[in-house]
C-alpha cells in the first residue's frame, strides 16, 4: 500500500508549468525527492499537503482522496518540516506547546521536550531570536511529537551545520526500525539521500523522470569514462547525457558490460553517485 498516490497531476503557475505527473510513494519507506531549485518539488509538496489545488488531476494521502474533508484527521497524522517555519514568533517553545496540544491530539509533551533538550533548542527564548537552525530543529521536534505516520520534510538540512545534518539523518534511520512510519525527504543535498533513502525521485521542470529504489538505480546505470575517439553513433546509443572534456568523456549508461565487451581497458566503469545521475540524466534530456 501507498502512502502517497498521485495521478495525472496538471497545474499551471505562471510560466511554471507540472505535467501529468504520476507518483507513488510506498509506505514505510524513505524516498528521496531531488531536483534543481525551481524544478517543482515544493509545488509538488504543496499539492501534496493541500497548501495548492491541481488544475485537474488526483492526490491520494494516508487513505484520504479529499485533503479539505479530512484535513484536521490529516494533520494529526502528517509531520511537516520546512526549511522556514511558520510558527507565531512571539512565542517562546515552551509556550508554542500549549497551541499544539490543542492542534494535535496524540501530543507527547515528553517526546517533545525530550527533543528540543537533544537538538539544544532553548525552551523559553522567544521564536523570533532563534537562529535559523534552531527553528528547523524546533520544526522538526514538533513533527517528531505527535506519532505522525507520515513525515514531510521539505530543504530541512540547508541551514543546518553538517554535525547536525548527521545527528538527524541519524534519527530518521531510528524512526524507520519499526517500519511504520514513511519519510518524504525534498533536498538538494543528494549525500543525505545516499545513506538513507530507500527510493530517490527525481523531479525536473514541473515532470518526473525517474521512479527508483535507491539500490536498483545506482546498480542498474554506471559512469562511463573513455576517450572521444570511441564515440559513433552506435556507441552514442548506450550512452547518455555525454559531457566531453580535454581528456576524453564522460557518461551514464545502463548497458556497461556491453561497453567492457566492446572495448575492453579502453572505457573506466565507476559507480555513481546520485549528484551525477541527476546531471546525466538532465544533459541526456537535453539531448547531449
Amino acid at each position: 500500500m501507498n502512502a502517497i498516490d498521485v495521478k495525472g497531476l496538471h497545474k499551471e503557475i505562471g510560466n511554471f508549468e507540472i505535467r501529468d505527473l504520476s507518483l507513488d510513494i510506498p509506505r514505510g519507506y524513505i524516498t528521496g525527492l531531488v531536483g534543481d531549485n525551481g524544478a517543482g518539488k515544493s509545488t509538488l509538496i504543496n499539492h501534496l499537503i493541500g497548501l495548492l489545488k491541481a488544475d485537474r488531476g488526483d492526490v491520494t494521502i494516508l487513505g484520504s482522496d479529499d485533503i479539505e474533508r479530512d484535513r484536521e484527521d490529516l494533520l494529526n497524522r502528517i509531520g511537516l518540516v520546512f526549511a522556514e517555519d511558520n510558527f507565531p514568533e512571539h512565542l517562546s517553545p515552551a509556550k508554542l506547546e500549549k497551541l499544539l496540544t490543542v492542534y494535535f491530539e496524540a501530543w507527547d509533551s515528553t517526546v517533545y521536550h525530550k527533543y528540543l533538550d537533544d537538538f539544544n533548542v532553548p525552551e523559553n527564548t522567544r521564536i523570533k531570536r532563534l537562529s535559523t537552525g534552531e527553528k528547523v530543529k524546533l520544526s522538526l521536534a514538533v513533527a517528531l511529537s505527535h506519532n505522525a505516520e507520515l513525515l514531510i520534510l521539505d530543504e530541512p538540512t540547508s541551514n543546518l551545520a553538517p554535525t547536525f545534518r548527521m545527528e538527524l539523518l541519524d534519527i530518521l534511520q531510528e524512526l524507520m526500525i519499526d517500519g511504520e512510519i514513511t519519510i518524504l525527504f525534498s533536498t538538494h543535498i543528494t549525500s543525505d539521500l545516499e545513506r538513507i533513502a530507500d527510493y530517490i525521485v527525481m523531479i525536473d521542470n514541473g515532470e518526473i523522470l525517474f521512479n527508483m529504489e535507491k539500490e536498483a538505480l545506482l546498480t542498474a546505470y554506471k559512469k562511463v569514462k573513455g576517450p572521444k575517439d570511441i564515440l559513433d553513433d552506435e556507441t552514442g546509443e548506450l550512452l547518455m547525457g555525454i559531457r566531453e572534456n580535454s581528456l576524453g568523456f564522460e557518461a551514464m549508461s545502463n548497458a556497461p558490460d556491453t561497453l567492457r565487451e566492446l572495448f575492453g581497458d579502453k572505457v573506466i566503469i565507476e559507480r555513481l553517485s546520485v549528484d551525477e545521475v541527476m546531471y546525466f540524466t538532465k544533459n541526456n534530456r537535453r539531448g547531449v
